[in-house]
């Protein structure tokens, strides 16, 4: 053994009450860093971990034994490790047992020489401890493919959470996820004792909940494009796309994560973000007609009339369904960025407002949510809110906070004395880029594991009091940005496995570990023992970044992972493996990139890379353009423009250049960089070689289009094939010249 361990007991002068504290004293190889070996490398970090000499062996004469109520952990632990059952057998054995003397989810984990013995407070106890053994396995037991003999060293586990609320939420309302993906994500949280799945099912881009009494919302909301009577947003434009849960596959979700020990929670967006709803059930929406010149004739509209009896007997129908599903005792019912303009504009809601003696639009969300908080009430259920729902003062403290805007937010959340999960977008967002270059939602530096591993309560500010209030954390898997980011073999869960490891087990350290890692120590335990465990699982997770340096004219890149280097030349599209340091002339064209196993890293490439030339360029377009985004700021490659209205076919923009233009990359951007939306989705590209005659030159592909000119350049225009993606304006970005 490297090191033996002291578990004391040490008072804790701001929350008095005890904590344990784990201290080493190296015995061997002192420079060797302790976390990175098999059996202290837990994740989340345990409480206490007392090692001693020795291991047991499990083999194919090793039984597992059980109490009654541990028959699903049992089938869970057997997948793993396809042991026989042997009631009453007292050696060679690993054993599952409740104690009542333990909390909830408190376990033990003891190896000696009879067996492994895993006490828990509850089912739920005994299946984190499964989890903590499975870590002292071969990496090998995540693939399901461990041999026996299996050395266990002897080792003392105690651990219990600091927070019984550990959550991430999976949007599959944006882009629909396959049952097979939900499942995987579930079987992620499992590894890393996440205990709530937050299931956003509802949003304006889709609504994936099969409703026996009104099936046809499932079937008209769910899909987008082809022949649905639905407009396409963040996917194909010329193919149907999209799906739903019927209720039986929505049982056999629950289920599968119940025995995994995570409890669904199902939401439904409202009053906002209700637009796919309002699409094929227009009688939920404010009673006027809305202005849809600028629309190309679309109710954008997404907000639910607060002043429609109607409409609260719509909710309890839903409701009286979701309860049939979904044991949770938790119905999350959003409330978050409702566009209040429909409500201003809307006389009966004004008239409801008046009578009710509410002061602004804020007052009336809380009404409607209230009413909604009502409903749930009646069928023994629990409202949970985001942080916008809490703003105007008239919420119940009793109410579930998600706290998403911001540590602000979280902070008065607390301090109003609102249960609160907190999960800051900033830190616990993980659609959001991990590094400035990297793919992802915008984030001004990235949010990486440092970043997160770098959180806590006390430098965020919250006192003693409002940390009382702090119900739990949770992390958020958005997928606006997942059709453009899908595996090349067109396997959804590459990208979403590469944004959540190994950010999530950051997450997890937060949620759990009151004495947690720091980013060093997390991230020497991934380099030796984690990475291995993803490799197994065939996980695609984000390695470090290579090096990349210029001496003496050459471009050099390295690794300190054992990684092989590619770097990737945006002229041709060409990736090569790196092997000797390249000419410093390519700085402006080659990005690096590492890849280990299933293991890759982000692009990244010298300051020259990112620089762009700007040659004198006048924009044009068929299309008006907003005062605070005019084509001015693409003209001057200061930013993005902003349309007064959605384009149509035939709507075009033109970049039109000084002098002509010798380049070899020109990259023509429509919409926002990092999402597919407010783009000219369907559209061609035009070229003049000469000054007078435009040529085609291709398709847009998701809004975007890479040209790489034999001869100078004129001008460029886009064109409009068909209806855009963006219901109400479309994204212009400068050209980006190398």
């Amino acid at each position: 053994m490297l090191c033996s361990f002291f578990p004391i007991f040490v008072k804790d002068k701001t929350e008095g009450r005890m904590k344990f504290l784990v201290i080493s004293l190296v015995m061997l190889l002192a420079q060797i860093n302790v976390w990175a070996d098999n059996v202290v490398g837990i994740i989340p970090q345990p409480v206490s971990v007392v090692e001693s000499e020795g291991c047991f062996t499990i083999n194919e004469k090793t039984s597992l034994v059980f109490d009654k109520k541990l028959d699903k952990a049992a089938s869970y632990l057997q997948d793993y490790l396809p042991l026989k059952i042997k009631k009453g057998k007292k050696s060679n054995v690993i054993r599952l047992s409740l104690e009542k003397k333990m909390a909830n989810e408190e376990y033990s984990l003891q190896v000696d020489s009879k067996g492994i013995e895993i006490r828990g407070g509850s089912y739920a106890g005994v299946f984190n401890g499964i989890q903590s053994l499975l870590q002292l396995l071969p990496p090998e037991i995540y693939a399901k493919k461990v041999d026996f003999p299996i050395e266990v060293p002897f080792v003392e586990i105690k651990d219990a959470p600091q927070y019984s609320y550990r959550g991430l939420l999976l949007d599959v309302a944006r882009t629909f996820q396959p049952v097979d993906e939900v499942k995987r994500v579930i079987d992620y949280m499992a590894y890393c004792k996440l205990n709530k799945l937050h299931f956003h099912l509802v949003d304006s881009e889709g609504w994936r909940l099969e409703l026996k009494k009104y099936p046809y919302i499932a079937e008209k909301a769910g899909f987008r494009g082809g022949d649905s009577p639905l407009h396409p947003v963040y996917g194909s434009f010329d193919q149907k796309y999209g799906g739903y849960y019927t209720q039986e596959e929505l049982r056999d979700i629950v289920a599968y994560a119940s025995q995994r020990n995570i409890e669904v929670i199902p939401e439904i967006d409202m009053p906002g973000h209700s637009k796919a709803l309002g699409m094929v059930h227009p009688d939920i929406l404010c009673n006027y007609t809305p202005d849809t010149s600028y629309t190309n004739g679309i109710d954008v509209r997404d907000v639910w009339c607060a002043s429609k009896e109607s409409n609260y007997q719509l909710v309890e129908d839903i409701v009286k369904e979701l309860v049939d599903i979904f044991p949770s005792e938790y119905i999350h019912i959003g409330g978050d960025e409702v566009n209040f303009k429909w409500w201003k504009d809307c006389p009966d809601c004004q008239q409801l407002k008046k009578e009710k003696g509410l002061k602004n639009e804020a007052q009336l969300e809380q009404y409607f949510v209230n009413r909604v908080s009502d409903i749930l009430t009646k069928y023994h259920k629990k409202a949970m809110v985001w942080d916008e729902a809490v703003d105007g003062g008239l919420l119940p403290t009793t109410t579930m906070v998600t706290g998403w805007r911001g540590v602000k937010q979280c902070l008065q959340a607390t301090e109003q004395g609102y249960p609160t999960i907190i999960m800051p977008s900033s830190v616990f967002y993980l659609d959001k880029r991990q590094y400035p270059h990297d793919k992802g939602h915008n984030s001004r530096n990235g949010l990486s594991l440092q970043t997160i591993c770098d959180f806590t309560f006390e430098d965020a500010g919250f006192s003693d009091a409002q940390r009382k209030n702090i119900a739990g954390i949770e992390c958020a898997f958005w997928t606006e940005i997942y059709l453009s980011n899908i595996h090349p073999e067109g396997r959804f869960s590459d990208y979403l496995e590469y944004m959540l490891f190994p950010r999530l087990f950051g997450v997890a350290e937060i949620a759990w570990s009151q004495s947690r890692r720091s980013y060093k120590d997390m991230l020497s335990l991934l380099k030796n023992s984690f990475y291995s465990k993803l490799n197994a699982m065939k996980v695609s997770y984000r390695l470090d970044s290579p090096v990349v340096t210029r001496e003496e004219g050459k471009i050099h890149a390295s690794t300190k992972d054992g990684s092989t280097i590619y770097y990737k030349d945006i002229r041709t599209d060409e990736i090569t493996a790196y092997t000797v340091p390249l000419d410093a002339t390519l700085a402006p064209y080659v990005s690096f990139q590492s890849r280990l196993n299933t293991g890759r890293s982000s692009e990244i490439a010298l300051p020259e890379y990112y620089q762009y030339r700007k040659p004198e360029c006048t924009v044009t377009s068929s299309l008006t353009f907003r005062e605070n985004k005019p084509l001015e700021r693409c003209a001057t490659y200061k930013g993005d423009a902003a349309s007064t209205r959605a384009a149509k076919a035939g709507d075009w923009v033109e970049f039109t250049f000084k002098e002509p233009l010798d380049a070899s990359y020109i990259k023509i951007t429509m919409g926002y960089k990092h999402l597919y939306r407010r783009l000219i989705y369907k559209g061609h590209v035009e070229v003049s070689y000469d000054g007078q005659t435009f040529v085609r030159v291709g398709n847009l592909l998701n809004g975007l289009f890479i040209l790489r000119p034999e001869k100078n350049v004129y001008a460029i225009r886009v064109v409009s094939d068909g209806i855009s993606d963006a219901e109400e304006y479309v994204i212009i970005q400068p050209l980006e010249i190398k």
